[in-house]
């Protein structure tokens, strides 16, 4: 998940000002990964996952451009 997030902040990151600290990728990753272990375990299960992108309106909007691309 960290790989991904470097490679989109590097590709917004020239588009962005002031540009993004270089510690704004993992700490994106660490509040993305807080938000999902809705139990507080360390680990992310998919029903967590699962239940966590349903009802956020900001990852389901996000989700639905794909849908309309495919």
């Amino acid at each position: 998940m960290l790989e991904i997030m470097k490679s989109i902040y590097d590709m917004m990151g020239r588009c962005t000002l002031p540009a993004p600290r270089d510690s704004a990728p993992a700490e994106h990753v660490e509040l993305f990964f807080q938000k999902m272990d809705r139990n507080g375990d360390g680990v992310v299960t998919f029903e967590e996952f699962l239940e966590t992108c349903q009802q956020d309106e900001d990852i389901m909007s996000s989700m639905q451009i794909f849908e309309n691309t495919i």
